[in-house]
């Protein structure tokens, strides 16, 4: 399509990609010149490609070496960035739509953590409403609604439905994650959902599909888990989101809107305050 033009009908989309062309290319290339320079000047870091590297030592890679180690390192940059920051925007959005949620948290962490520190890996366990919110964050809005495409290496049946080889398969987490028949009013942010019936939630099982399925699980699944949960942590000891209020003294009631694209995440630019958390 590069050599369509902008005004020929049914390729506006062609002009989109010009646009935009430098910036994945980019995304594409930053991560891998980066390690490779990193590596000449004796500081990289560890990861996956400064490993894969180190690895090959002198080994001369060919064309298609060099693009396989720059799309892993693309994708996990691309993918980890975006979804973390999503997650986390909609954390700040929950907080404030649900302030009883926020609540709870914040008097588990103080009750667990205390104020004259920091929550840490370490307090996980003990911080199981912590844990809840950070999965309710992943079903109640799939940062990845649609999950990755893939393709079928061989024919398969579905439920009786023929799925031929080379098809596209693109899961709905989107609708998954809103079946009434796993989820209690599945439309509200209740983090208690995923506390066990013993201890007075509701026994639902956790959004596991938020990462993909079988063998294409996110690689990244765990390392995001824990970035996400180290952040929401961390905020709920740290600040009180709350509702900022208009000149006459109202609060403001932020619409939930999202943009869509490969990763959904909040467009609404919403005004909140934030303060340390209230004595609990």
């Amino acid at each position: 399509v590069k050599y369509f033009p902008a005004w020929f009908p049914g390729t506006h989309y062609a002009e989109t990609a010009r646009t935009w062309k430098p910036v994945v290319d980019r995304m594409h290339n930053y991560p891998y010149d980066v390690v490779r320079e990193e590596i000449a000047r004796g500081i990289a870091k560890p990861c996956i490609l400064a490993a894969e590297l180190q690895r090959r030592g002198e080994q001369v890679l060919s064309d298609e070496d060099v693009s396989v180690l720059k799309g892993v390192a693309g994708a996990v940059h691309a993918g980890g960035t975006e979804t973390t920051s999503a997650s986390l925007a909609l954390f700040a959005m929950a907080m404030l739509l649900y302030p009883e949620c926020q609540k709870r948290g914040q008097e588990e962490v103080d009750r667990v953590v205390g104020r004259d520190r920091l929550p840490t890996f370490e307090d996980k366990e003990a911080l199981p409403y912590v844990s809840c919110i950070v999965q309710e964050i992943l079903r109640w809005h799939p940062s990845v609604p649609s999950g990755v495409a893939h393709r079928s290496t061989d024919d398969d049946i579905y439920r009786g439905m023929f799925v031929p080889k080379g098809s596209v398969v693109i899961p709905n987490l989107r609708g998954i994650s809103l079946d009434e028949n796993v989820y209690k009013n599945p439309t509200d942010f209740n983090p208690n959902r995923f506390l066990p019936k013993s201890v007075g939630g509701n026994g639902e099982p956790v959004f596991s599909a938020a990462f993909g399925f079988g063998r294409r699980i996110c690689p990244g699944k765990y390392l995001a888990l824990r970035s996400v949960w180290i952040a929401v942590a961390t905020m709920l000891s740290t600040v009180h989101i709350t509702k900022a209020k208009d000149k006459h003294g109202n609060e403001i009631v932020p619409p939930l809107e999202f943009e869509h694209g490969l990763i959904r995440y909040v467009s609404t630019v919403f005004y909140c305050t934030s303060d340390t958390p209230p004595p609990c």
